[in-house]
């Protein structure tokens, strides 16, 4: 299971996000052609295998982007306020069928807009870790 999994997972499972946008609005890596806001996309930023006394831990942490989009910039603060309720802090959670997962909030929050102004986004970072 990837980090992308599980905050794909996690999102999917929280009424507060898909009341704004739907599962099916919820995406991997790139924004289908086609797709329509409100929607996510989420995105490894970094990640590695946390290294213990005696090596490679097999505990994982990797930072996950999420993206907010939105037609309005209410919107897409409204689905990142959501996003953030979600994944903010789970601590040895239980995601899907994967236990013992940790999600943080990755103290990065930032705001744009497309040149023409017709899309919105709010990014949040998380710390996924998990042992697999």
């Amino acid at each position: 299971m990837s980090a992308l999994e599980i905050a794909i997972t996690k999102l999917k499972a929280t009424p507060a996000v898909t009341s704004i946008t739907t599962a099916a609005g919820i995406y991997p890596i790139d924004l289908p052609q086609g797709a329509t806001a409100p929607c996510l996309v989420l995105n490894i930023v970094s990640g590695f295998d946390e290294q213990m006394l005696d090596g490679a831990g097999k505990f994982y942490r990797h930072r996950v982007t999420v993206e907010c989009n939105a037609y309005t910039p209410e919107d897409a603060m409204t689905l990142g306020d959501a996003v953030m309720s979600a994944l903010q802090e789970n601590i040895h959670a239980t995601i899907g069928t994967f236990s013992g997962v940790t999600t943080q909030f990755a103290d990065l929050d930032r705001t744009d807009t497309s040149d023409d102004r017709s899309t919105y986004r709010r990014s949040l970072d998380f710390f996924i870790r998990w042992r697999p």
